[in-house]
């Protein structure tokens, strides 16, 4: 099966902890939306308003 993938905007005052609540329910699967957008992103920590990140769908 192919895994079903959503793109999500980066607002002003999101993190990757708080973008991975918000989709999965749980801020530890921060890695799963680092993983997918790692060409994108050189410092978890520092992500901006207005980057576009994949995130995959939840199983």
């Amino acid at each position: 099966t192919v895994a079903q993938v959503r793109t999500q905007q980066v607002t002003r005052g999101d993190s990757l902890w708080r973008m991975s609540a918000k989709l999965y329910g749980s801020g530890l699967r921060y890695t799963e939306i680092y993983a997918a957008n790692a060409g994108q992103i050189r410092n978890p920590n520092l992500i901006y308003p207005g980057q576009i990140f994949v995130a995959p769908e939840k199983p």
